[in-house]
């Protein structure tokens, strides 16, 4: 722990002599600059974490609707929900994985600068904050986290129109605001910088993500009405099948009754000639 916050302190430092070389120094400035940079090294985890996001939100109604229609067989309503996941490439775990790792992060920097003494204590301040490793006791700095945490979630699920969706997106916020309160403001500063940057990464996400989503259903509706053309078609020729092996089997049956007919006819025939033919000799005779 104590090389994590050597680490953390010197980093610190480094960064608050590069605004202090640019003629404004600062360590919030330094704590934010940490911020974006961990963003940036989380940047993979984090646009997978973005896409997923936006595509739960896009197949949300899906996702109901095979909830509703398999109430009654979880296990069905599964494999159905994993399938449609497949479909789309959706990891429904990818939004987790980063948050998990973002935290420990956020812990490890919360020791670290708790420890930290700074070189230059007069700039370990922020605007209306006159030392940084104290609470906000003016509580703007909770309204920020709250409002940039709520602006975050509202970008990724838009509107809600579930009770449950309606919850995240206010429970979310209201957590972290109540967090923030009892948080140093250096913690409030660094988290305030991790969620305005995953905001502009959002917004950079979402155009295309959707493009993308919206493609992909395209394609799986032109897949599943080529499959329903395949399926009428070969039932139409079975139809055909079926019918013409009636037909054969009608003509088969018929044909022996008919057979039957002829040779009853041809030896009545036979059996009148031969009584005609004694008639023509006796007139012969007389």
């Amino acid at each position: 722990m104590s090389f994590f916050q050597d680490f953390v302190a010197d980093s610190v430092e480094f960064l608050f002599n590069i605004t202090q070389s640019l003629g404004f120094p600062s360590y919030a400035i330094a704590i934010l600059a940490i911020s974006v940079i961990i963003r940036l090294i989380l940047m993979p985890l984090n646009i997978n974490q973005l896409r997923s996001s936006v595509a739960m939100q896009a197949i949300q109604p899906q996702v109901q609707e095979l909830q509703q229609r398999y109430a009654g067989n979880p296990e069905l309503m599964n494999q159905k929900l994993m399938q449609l996941y497949q479909d789309y490439n959706i990891n429904p775990l990818a939004g987790c994985l980063p948050m998990l790792i973002q935290f420990p992060i956020m812990i490890g920097l919360y020791n670290g600068l708790r420890q930290f003494v700074p070189e230059n204590q007069e700039f370990y301040k922020f605007l209306w904050i006159s030392d940084l490793s104290q609470i906000d006791s003016t509580y703007i700095m909770v309204v920020l986290v709250a409002g940039s945490t709520f602006l975050q979630s509202y970008i990724i699920t838009g509107k809600p129109n579930q009770p449950m969706q309606k919850y995240m997106l206010f429970a979310m916020p209201i957590m972290m605001g109540w967090m923030a309160a009892s948080f140093p403001a250096f913690l409030c500063i660094y988290w305030l910088g991790v969620t305005v940057v995953g905001i502009l990464q959002q917004l950079a996400i979402n155009k295309p993500m959707r493009a993308k989503l919206q493609q992909r259903a395209e394609e799986l509706a032109e897949e599943k009405r080529q499959r329903d053309e395949q399926r009428n078609t070969h039932k139409s020729k079975g139809n055909h099948r079926r019918s013409d092996l009636k037909k054969t089997n009608k003509k088969e049956t018929e044909t022996p009754v008919d057979e039957a007919q002829v040779a009853t006819e041809a030896s009545e025939n036979s059996d009148k000639a031969s009584e005609q033919a004694p008639r023509k000799h006796r007139r012969r005779r007389r």
